[in-house]
């Protein structure tokens, strides 16, 4: 994902040295600029090659989603009041404000992913080039704003939908548009790029967003709006996929992680990092590394089953250690584990669900789904003997999710959006299912009518 900064860097270099012809020329000729570097297919390319960046930052998969989506939860605590300034501890303990600063770090790293992909998806108009490329470039920066976009109305609910580039003044006037309304523009990106994009790229290109991730996406943004049987179509279609084996594949976690995760077939999409500590990787490398406390894995070891696979990948790590699930090989002392974001465990659990939901009892489908799982990890599977209502599959399924997902940025948001808050954290009032506005985008706006969430 680092490629743009060589380009730039070639791009910059022969244009000083054609500059001297054209001295008088007060143009920045030297710097790239949305007028002169989105007129080609290298030009797009980077382009996109910056928004598959933006979200390896720390921001959002580089460190700060581990915290929203996992600290906040149950499987992971941070119990060190004095570390990053206290704003992670904050997240731990319910009581973040606007100013908090990861927060506010978060909010600002995924509106820069959306800002690059709409100039992408804004440019491609105006570049010749073959049309299957360009819809496939197209493609991948619609699949990454609804990625933007999700993460996004799961942090905070309503927020503006910014679909093209603007100026400082317009960016001033915006409103926070409903959550129905960006949920609308998701599903129309994610559709698009689902005609776009295709099933499986080469080699030399694993990791871009494809056709399967974007109808896996949909089908997540599906669930999170209780559109079951939306959700069970898709669905259906991937898991058939799965089953036969060969694009994609359910693959026990004690191959997938910690080695295998750039070329296994259950990872649908994620989030890549060079290897070495490069770049973004020096930050992600600690990732959920217990620093005094600051990442303690909490999930209780009386979970899993006898014989789980999964067990000793997530079991509590001492000070300075990594959980074992993204502990991998190193490589000039960093390790550089790519963060999952859809694999193809989750779309059986998926499946599951939208089928549980869509009817009276569990189906024979929703236990193959939720049992494949199972077998890969190692267990025994579950029935109709033992689970006998469609109540029992549910607190089945959400433990399978909890322990098959675990440090996978999910935990919170399942919580959220299934009602468990109130169970798991009875003394937390209901307006922390969604994180504060920061104030300082707040201070930013025009008008101020309506944009912090309740009770913040």
């Amino acid at each position: 994902m680092k490629k743009l900064n060589i380009y730039l860097i070639l791009l910059s270099f022969s244009l000083i040295t054609s500059s001297c012809e054209k001295f008088l020329d007060l143009q920045p000729i030297d710097s790239p600029t949305e007028t002169n570097f989105y007129v080609d297919e290298k030009g797009l390319q980077g382009g996109l090659t910056a928004c598959y960046d933006a979200f390896q930052q720390t921001g959002i998969y580089g460190a700060n989603l581990c915290a929203l989506g996992e600290v906040r939860g149950d499987n992971v605590m941070d119990n060190n009041p004095g570390g990053n300034a206290g704003v992670t501890y904050q997240i731990e303990t319910f009581s973040e404000k606007p100013d908090n600063t990861l927060v506010q770090s978060t909010w600002l790293a995924i509106y820069n992913a959306i800002y690059r992909s709409n100039i992408v998806i804004q440019k491609a108009s105006g570049v010749g080039m073959d049309e299957t490329r360009k819809k496939q470039i197209v493609g991948q920066a619609q699949f990454l704003r609804a990625l933007s976009y999700f993460n996004l109305v799961r942090i905070w609910g309503k927020a503006p939908l910014v679909l093209t580039t603007q100026s400082s003044e317009e960016a001033r006037k915006n409103k926070r548009n409903e959550i129905t309304d960006i949920y609308k523009q998701i599903e129309a990106d994610l559709n698009a790029a689902i005609g776009s994009l295709p099933a499986s790229w080469p080699d030399a290109e694993r990791g871009k967003a494809t056709s399967y991730a974007s109808s896996a996406l949909l089908a997540k943004v599906y669930l999170y709006q209780k559109k079951y049987s939306q959700a069970a179509t898709i669905l259906q279609q991937i898991v058939t996929v799965i089953n036969d084996g060969k694009t994609l594949s359910l693959v026990p976690q004690t191959t997938t992680f910690p080695n295998g995760m750039k070329t296994s077939k259950d990872i649908i999409f994620s989030i890549q990092y060079l290897s070495g500590g490069i770049g973004e990787s020096v930050s992600q490398n600690n990732r959920y590394r217990n620093q005094d406390n600051g990442n303690m894995i909490t999930l209780p070891q009386t979970l899993f089953e006898a014989g789980d696979n999964r067990k000793a990948l997530l079991a509590p790590t001492g000070n300075g250690a990594r959980p074992g699930k993204f502990d991998g090989p190193q490589v000039n002392n960093e390790t550089s584990i790519d963060m999952p974001v859809l694999r193809c465990a989750e779309v059986m659990l998926m499946y599951a669900e939208a089928l549980n939901e869509s009817a009276t009892f569990p189906s024979a489908d929703a236990f193959a789904a939720i049992n494949a799982v199972r077998k890969n990890a190692g267990i025994s599977e579950i029935n109709s003997t033992s689970v006998t209502t469609k109540t029992d599959f549910t607190t089945a399924l959400m433990k399978e999710r909890r322990l098959e997902l675990a440090l996978e940025c999910d935990r919170w948001f399942d919580i959220a959006r299934t009602g468990q808050m109130s169970t798991i954290f009875p003394l937390v009032p209901a307006n922390k299912l969604l994180y504060p506005i920061p104030q300082t985008e707040i201070d930013n706006m025009t008008d101020k009518t309506d944009w912090q969430n309740t009770g913040y």
